[in-house]
């Protein structure tokens, strides 16, 4: 058990007197002269010294003699500080003696000055115990402090409607009465104890006869039980036996009190309702009258009644006796009451003669008799013979004018009990039927005016209007949209149930009796008053804006309704209320949240409440649940349109993991719904198979798209550096797997592997490092795809058990559609969870490799946003202007040298990281191809190889070479402006005219000068006409390579005018295990089908 804040005060004062004491002591000893023993006992009247002369120290006497001697004993030693604490811990040992209580600060204090007292006495030991106790109480405060603030939002109940204008709230119309408003009550007093209102010991509401009739309403079956007693008492007929037999909670203690209080001493003129019953029927009731109450609850049959004269009464004949005339009628059955026999009928006729008009009320007999089945020697006698004595006192009844008897008998389970139980009630049964008369108990619509007169005040005179306009709207909305309400809503005889059930929704009452009311221990008008009043004042407290009190509006998740229901469901439904009903945490709250529209009425959640209270008590039975007109009615208000609340269902139906729903019907039960069968099996799925699935998603996303941007490749969540290939070429965009997402910070999954990968490929160094960029996964958007991908594998599941799992077409159907969803949910997730861009940096050749990190736009495909992106911040260049080239040629590589081969150049582009990254080397191409084309020298020249026999560039173009074909093999090369022009060809000299040349004239040789001393232009030199290659390639991955060699070499060869290209692929295998005869025959096959020229196999 938890101590409380003065506990923990009290035991660190306890804590101090050991530390003290010595300090005390040695400091009075040094500092004063003589017996200070002496000196402190008279400057303290209070203190007293031990019979051996020592002091005798308290808390008290400590801090006063600290105070009083402290100048000449602790000043020296402590300063002003600890004096004020010594102070106030001497207020704190006053408040403590005074049993004063102590907040959590001021007990956090306490204990704080107590410890600084401590230390400045050096007792290390006492200050580190006091200073855990202080912790101890920081502590539970702010664990209360955090209970409060979660208990605060806990109660975020009241949900929002919007009704038509002018509509008054139920609470500015009627009031509840003063104990259901304040929530005061106690649910004892809803259970009408017979014996308790003949003691003196009940409720005033039971005991007082005038607001018992006030707060009474006097139904058909009351009226003429009341009538048939008063004509009864005053002789004027009346049936003399009457059984009252209802279910549990049916009103029949309720009338028996109306019986009690209608006999007692309180006028029937002066008692609300009955005076008015009685003047009708001009009847009159006896102004005395004598009543015998017998509850079997209220005493047990072995216990023994003294009364006066020393008379001891054993038995209820006793009892009853006694009750009606006191000593005089019990001496006539004494003799039977000590010898525990039945007395005969003659003498209890005997005794309702002399005592008529007499009133005997019997309840709970039932509960007495069992008692003593088959138990012998009780004071109370036998079960026979109280049985015996129950013949005897109906036929004495019978014969006896102005006489009643009026017993309860219980018609449900609950209130029989066992096998002693069964066979009292079967005897007194058979007993009754011979002299009972018949009682109708109060119908539902008369429960109605029951519980609204027992929770609510009268409407006051001036708001009646108010409450018609309320019922006018309700009658207007059913009427308007009769296809959504069920049949009969629109009739007036439901606008009178309206009325009489006002402000409580009748709805609500007939789930209340009929769902609830099938429940064997929910007592119908008694459980509907418990339940009712815990709802009424939560709704009151919290302002509840409805303007009826509907389904919808019962706070199912309170503090007070909750336990009240889980009262009579099983203790499992309390977590199914948390999540799937009602509460700040449970599905239905989230969906309103999630939708503004919704959350404007709290749909979701009056949906949900309206179903539940419908149907959850009857989720043992056959349920045939709600349908959807119900559900409106237990939630639209005038104002509303049912279509808002029809949207809330559909999304409630699709979530919900204890909501059922078939053939249009809705309800809860205990047994889980698909919903909950797929999250189950959604959290069993191991996480390897949801990282495995989410990589296979990806790279179907990632084939599929049409748009791939401006990357020559991708490579798709690799397992390691090794499956990325190391290849010259166009930009690559490596897209990491699930296993290395990004958080944002430089040391993340995603960053390590990148940089893992751009250093090596496997165990080697990787060589083109400037073709390769990344693309990784947002690590917190990775919770919500791995959430869709497991919902996914668990619908898909559910769906192929479909048989296994003997679904109805309902839940089949909706299996399908949520697996459809939970795919749609996968690419978009998808979509929205690769969103970072990574790609390295470098400023210069010295500087160190930079890591550029970024967010994709989430727009378009994946790989079309992220090389947008690179494009927009240089990370990736589509076109490339020859001055930039030459920049960083200038810079890099040029370094004196005349030419650089074009080969080794785009070679340095793709490894070099300082290097532009270029989109592939077309790029170069056209840098190269702007950089001849214009009509002035550009920053370097083409030429299609330098030939060094000649010392001269061959196909050289300086500029206005736009139809130059520019490019890059082995010999191509780019030369510097000033090589260049002192190797630009001469230009052509015309003949003689202008014209061809003469006839006879004769061209020069090769190496001689024409006339003028013009050096001849070098002659044309005869171009190859013929490639043959072989390569080598991969049996492991020949279509890579084949791809690779088409794209570099056969496209190459086929685009050129004129050329025939012919490829011819050789197969070697050699297989040491040899050839199976299968697979000589399929290997044949194939090949005359392929159109093998040659095939051997040996």
């Amino acid at each position: 058990m938890a101590k409380s804040t003065r506990q923990h005060v009290f035991e660190g004062m306890e804590l101090l007197p050991a530390a003290l004491i010595p300090f005390v002591e040695k400091r009075l000893e040094s500092s004063l002269k003589g017996h200070w023993q002496v000196q402190i006992l008279e400057k303290l009247q209070n203190l007293r010294p031990n019979s051996d002369g020592t002091v005798s120290w308290d808390q008290a006497a400590l801090f006063n003699t600290m105070d009083r001697f402290w100048p000449e004993a602790f000043k020296a030693v402590l300063g002003r500080a600890e004096r004020s604490i010594v102070n106030e811990l001497l207020d704190v040992r006053h408040k403590l003696s005074h049993n004063e209580n102590f907040t959590y600060d001021d007990a956090e204090r306490a204990l704080d000055s107590m410890r600084r007292l401590m230390e400045a006495i050096s007792a290390g030991e006492t200050a580190e115990q006091l200073s855990k106790m202080r912790d101890t109480i920081l502590r539970t405060k702010f664990s209360e402090l955090q209970r409060n603030e979660e208990r605060r939002k806990t109660q975020r109940l009241e949900i929002s409607v919007e009704t038509v204008a002018g509509l008054l709230p139920w609470r500015e119309v009627v009031e509840p009465h003063q104990d259901v408003a304040t929530g005061e009550f106690q649910q004892a007093e809803f259970a009408a104890d017979l014996a308790k209102v003949h003691s003196g010991s009940a409720p005033a509401e039971y005991r007082e006869p005038k607001q018992f009739f006030s707060r009474t309403y006097l139904t058909d079956g009351l009226s003429a039980l009341l009538i048939g007693a008063a004509k009864r008492l005053s002789g004027s007929g009346g049936d003399p036996v009457v059984e009252l037999q209802t279910n549990f909670g049916g009103g029949k203690t309720h009338s028996m009190l109306a019986l009690y209080h209608m006999a007692g001493g309180t006028l029937a003129q002066d008692l609300s309702g009955l005076d008015q019953l009685i003047e009708k029927h001009g009847l009159s009731v006896p102004a005395s009258i004598n009543r015998a109450v017998l509850v079997g609850t209220s005493r047990g049959p072995q216990d023994v009644l003294n009364a006066e004269g020393g008379r001891k009464i054993r038995t209820t004949w006793g009892e009853l006796a006694w009750q009606l005339g006191g000593a005089e009628a019990f001496d006539m059955i004494a003799e039977n009451d000590a010898s525990g026999i039945a007395p005969g009928s003659e003498v209890l006729e005997a005794i309702f003669k002399k005592c008529a008009p007499c009133l005997i009320l019997i309840d709970e007999w039932v509960a007495y008799l069992r008692q003593i089945y088959k138990v012998e020697g009780l004071p109370s006698g036998s079960f026979d013979a109280n049985l015996s004595f129950v013949q005897s006192l109906t036929e004495a009844v019978k014969a006896s004018p102005r006489t009643l008897l009026v017993a309860s008998l219980p018609a449900s389970q609950i209130e029989v009990g066992g096998e002693g139980g069964q066979e009292a009630l079967a005897r007194l049964k058979q007993t009754f039927s011979r002299v009972e008369s018949s009682w109708r108990p109060a119908s539902q619509e008369e429960s109605y005016e029951i519980v609204r007169r027992r929770l609510f005040k009268e409407i006051p005179g001036d708001k009646f209007h108010h409450r018609d306009n309320t019922l006018k709207q309700f009658a207007k909305l059913y009427r308007e949209n009769a296809n959504d309400f069920p049949q009969g809503c629109a009739d007036e005889d439901y606008r009178r149930k309206l009325e009489k059930a006002y402000p409580i929704h009748p709805e609500l009452f007939d789930q209340l009796y009929t769902s609830w009311g099938s429940l064997e221990k929910f007592q119908r008008t008694r459980g509907v008053l418990r339940l009712m009043a815990q709802a009424i004042h939560e709704l009151w407290m919290n302002g509840d804006p409805s303007v009826m009190i509907m389904p919808g509006s019962v706070a199912v998740s309170s503090p007070r309704v909750e336990p009240e229901l889980l009262h009579y469901l099983d203790v499992s439904w309390q977590s199914i209320i948390a999540g799937d009903v009602d509460g700040t945490t449970s599905t239905p709250y989230k969906i309103d949240q999630s939708a503004p529209n919704l959350n404007r009425y709290s749909a979701t959640r009056r949906v949900a409440r309206t179903i539940f209270m419908g149907t959850a008590p009857t989720h043992q039975q056959q349920n045939t649940g709600l349908d959807d007109k119900q559900i409106n009615l237990g939630v639209v208000q005038p104002g509303e349109r049912p279509a808002i609340f029809g949207d809330a269902l559909r999304r409630l139906t699709n979530q919900a993991k204890f909501m059922h729903a078939d053939l249009g019907r809705y309800w809860y039960s205990m047994s889980a719904s698909l919903n909950r069968i797929a999250a189950d099996k959604a959290a069993q799925i191991e996480a390897a198979l949801v990282d495995v699935t989410i990589d296979a998603e990806l790279g179907k996303y990632l084939n599929g798209l049409a748009d791939r941007g401006h990357f020559d490749a991708r490579q798709v969540a690799p397992a390691s550096s090794a499956e990325v290939p190391d290849e010259a070429g166009g930009v690559r965009a490596v897209v990491l797997g699930v296993a290395h997402p990004h958080n944002g910070r430089d040391t993340s999954e995603a960053l390590i592997e990148a940089k893992d990968i751009l250093m090596q490929r496997g165990s080697t160094p990787r060589v083109y490092r400037n073709t390769l960029v990344f693309i990784a996964a947002d690590a917190r958007q990775l919770d919500n795809l791995k959430d869709a991908v497991r919902a996914s594998l668990a619908w898909g599941e559910i769906v192929r058990d479909t048989d296994r799992l003997n679904l109805t077409q309902s839940d089949s159907a909706l299996a399908k559609a949520k697996l459809a969803e939970a795919n749609e949910t996968i690419k978009t997730r998808l979509k929205e969870a690769w969103c970072y861009l990574h790609y390295p940096a470098q400023e210069s050749a010295q500087a160190d490799v930079e890591w550029v990190s970024g967010k994709i736009p989430a727009q378009d495909g994946l790989l079309a946003r992220a090389s947008k992106k690179l494009v927009a911040e240089e990370g990736l260049l589509t076109e490339l202007g020859p001055s930039r080239l030459d920049r960083d040629l200038q810079k890099y590589i040029w370094n004196g040298k005349p030419h650089l081969s074009l080969k080794d150049l785009r070679e340095y582009l793709n490894r070099h990281i300082y290097l532009p990254r270029l989109k592939n080397q077309d790029v170069l191409i056209k840098a190269v191809q702007a950089a001849i084309s214009g009509m002035l020298p550009g920053p370097f020249a083409y030429a299609e190889r330098w030939d060094e026999k000649t010392v001269s560039y061959l196909g050289l173009a300086i500029e206005r070479a736009s139809n130059a074909i520019v490019v890059i093999d082995s010999d191509s090369v780019i030369v510097k402006p000033d090589v260049a022009e002192a190797h630009r060809p001469p230009a052509a000299q015309p003949g003689p005219t202008g014209g061809p040349e003469a006839p006879g004239e004769k061209p020069p040789e090769t190496g001689e000068q024409p006339a003028g001393g013009i050096p001849a232009s070098p002659p044309s030199e005869k171009m190859p006409t013929r490639f043959a290659g072989t390569v080598m390639i991969s049996s492991e991955r020949p279509a890579r390579d084949i791809h690779q060699i088409v794209e570099a070499i056969v496209e190459q060869l086929t685009t050129l005018p004129g050329s025939q290209v012919k490829l011819r692929l050789e197969i070697e295998a050699e297989v040491p295990d040899g050839l199976e005869r299968s697979k000589v025959r399929t290997l044949v096959e194939n090949a005359n089908t392929l159109g093998f020229i040659e095939k051997s196999i040996e």
